[in-house]
């Protein structure tokens, strides 16, 4: 008897758990099927039949309002949404590496003005300051050095599970002194690019029309390196990308180029 009560009370909590695990997954359910059927602000008749479009472009990129009185949530998915304020309208995008907000657009001074709260524009990386990848930019100066006169090219990627920046060399297919082409890697899944590198040789560091082309839509850090030839004034050029948005950096030249010491 006492095995047979045994043996009852095992299938017995057995199958409560497997009652559980059932209804966790149909709460969850439930809730994936409410948030996909939630109203959006979309100015759009309900019974248009191709609603269901906007709406996906909608949660894409989604717009939202900032709050006047209660606590503003930052965004903590990886994405891009934009934000409502009442000081115009802002992006906001999230990486392994990068939290960012900077304002698109402001509103006219004499308004009118939406009754929403205010956003202050942020730029965060998980590697603290772009210092930390230093030593990364001076081995590349180096390489670069060794590559003239024609251009070359590098990333720094960062490593969500290490939480640090590694170098990836690039695989490039032609090179010359005034363009280079690579194959982007592949990337592992806790690998995202952070920094977008590449040298103008003997040339000044600056954004060409064409680093403009290869920039848009991307969320990076690029930089140039110039002025790499005997005689030259090393130069370097640094911005923040996002999502067609180019943030100009700071980077002191000497900090990257090493300067040789006296004979």
């Amino acid at each position: 008897m006492e095995k047979l009560l045994t043996a009852f009370q095992s299938a017995t909590q057995e199958g409560l758990k497997n009652i559980a695990g059932a209804l966790e997954k149909f709460s969850q359910g439930v809730a994936e099927e409410l948030a996909r059927a939630r109203p959006r602000a979309i100015a759009a008749d309900g019974n248009d039949e191709n609603l269901p479009l906007d709406a996906a472009l909608f949660d894409s990129a989604p717009t939202v309002a900032v709050p006047k009185h209660a606590k503003f949530a930052p965004l903590t998915d990886v994405g891009h949404r934009f934000l409502m304020t009442a000081q115009g309208v802002f992006i906001e995008v999230r990486r392994p590496w990068l939290h960012v907000i900077q304002q698109l657009a402001k509103h006219n001074d004499a308004g009118p003005r939406p009754p929403y709260g205010d956003v202050e524009p942020t730029i965060e990386l998980a590697f603290g300051r772009l210092g930390a990848a230093l030593p990364f930019l001076q081995a590349f100066a180096e390489e670069a050095r060794a590559s003239l006169p024609n251009e070359h090219a590098a990333w720094i990627v960062w490593d969500q599970q290490k939480q640090q920046l590694a170098y990836k060399a690039l695989h490039v297919s032609n090179a010359t002194p005034g363009s280079i082409t690579f194959d982007r890697p592949l990337l592992a899944a806790h690998e995202s690019l952070a920094i977008d590198i590449h040298s103008h040789g003997d040339g000044a560091a600056y954004f060409s029309a064409q680093d403009d082309a290869d920039d848009a839509g991307e969320v990076k850090i690029s930089g140039v390196l110039g002025g790499l030839g005997e005689g030259g004034v090393p130069s370097v050029a640094f911005r923040l990308c996002v999502l067609g948005m180019f943030v100009p950096l700071k980077v002191p030249s000497d900090a990257i180029f090493k300067v040789p010491e006296p004979v």
